[in-house]
Order: C-alpha cells, then sequence, then structure tokens
C-alpha cells in the first residue's frame, strides 16, 4: 500500500469531515472544539483513517489486477494512458518471444515469411452513397460494390 496515498486522502477526507461537522453543529450554536466533544473528534479522525485506508486498498487492488491480467483493448486504463503508459512488460516480453519464434520458423521453413497486405490500390475507391440518398442511388452503388466483389473473386 503506498502510505503517500493513504496519508493524502486521510489529510483531505479529515480536512472535509471536520469542515462540515463544524458548519453543521455552528448552525445550532454549538463548537466543534469544545470539550465535550472531544469523542465526536475522535469519531471524525477514526472514521477519516477508515475510509481513506479502504480507498488506498482499492486503488492498489484495482492496479496489481491490471498489471497482472491486462485487459484486452486497453480497458480499465485511462483514455490518456496509451500516450504514457506503453505496453506493459509481460505484453512486450511476449511479442519479442512471438517474433523469436516466428522468425526461427520461417528460417527452417516451416513458415513463410508473409509480408504486410497491401491495401486495394483502386483509383475510384470504396463506392458509398449517404444513407439519406435516393433509393436509386443506394442500389447503383450496391450494384458496383457487388461487381467489384465478382472481379476480385470475393463472390461467386
Amino acid at each position: 500500500m503506498n502510505i503517500t496515498r493513504f496519508l493524502l486522502l486521510f489529510a483531505v477526507l479529515l480536512v472535509f469531515c471536520l469542515a462540515l461537522m463544524a458548519a453543521m453543529m455552528a448552525q445550532y450554536g454549538y463548537s466543534l472544539f469544545a470539550p465535550e466533544m472531544r469523542s465526536m473528534l475522535l469519531v471524525a479522525v477514526l472514521v477519516a483513517g477508515y475510509v481513506s485506508f479502504r480507498i488506498s486498498r482499492i486503488i492498489a487492488r484495482r492496479k496489481r489486477r491490471l498489471e497482472d491480467h491486462p485487459q484486452p483493448g486497453g480497458a480499465g486504463k485511462s483514455k490518456l494512458s496509451g500516450l504514457f503508459g506503453g505496453k506493459s512488460a509481460a505484453q512486450t516480453a511476449r511479442e519479442a518471444r512471438v517474433a523469436a519464434r516466428r522468425k526461427k520458423l520461417v528460417e527452417e521453413g516451416k513458415l513463410e515469411d508473409t509480408p504486410e497486405p497491401e491495401p486495394a490500390s483502386d483509383s475510384e475507391g470504396p463506392v458509398r452513397v449517404a444513407q439519406s440518398a435516393p433509393i436509386k442511388d443506394r442500389m447503383a452503388a450496391r450494384a458496383e460494390r457487388v461487381r467489384r466483389a465478382k472481379e476480385s473473386g470475393k463472390l461467386d
């Protein structure tokens, strides 16, 4: 458990708790720091300590779970974590093992070295029209896509 996180949470929660209790009691003319209110102050300190302990444990558990079992697609991480975090050590090690195994299989002749597939170089690009286009235009675009698919052998 990160003690700095715990102390920071404890301080913030204690100040917040004491401020709320003092404001509520001031409405009725009482002082939170009167000698009769020592037990209330003790309860406020204990509650702030317990809540900050639980929050810091939950955060540590989530962090450990994400490190041990990373979710596919980066689930459970913030949107900016991809910019700063990069890949985990386990993922980098796995990619290195897979690349080494692939290279070894290619050298042994058991696997073909497949180049990266090139994107389709149609000068016209895909035939798409807006959903709000007239039915005649949408059907013509669909017919063109079917024709291209048949030419490239994707359809029988």
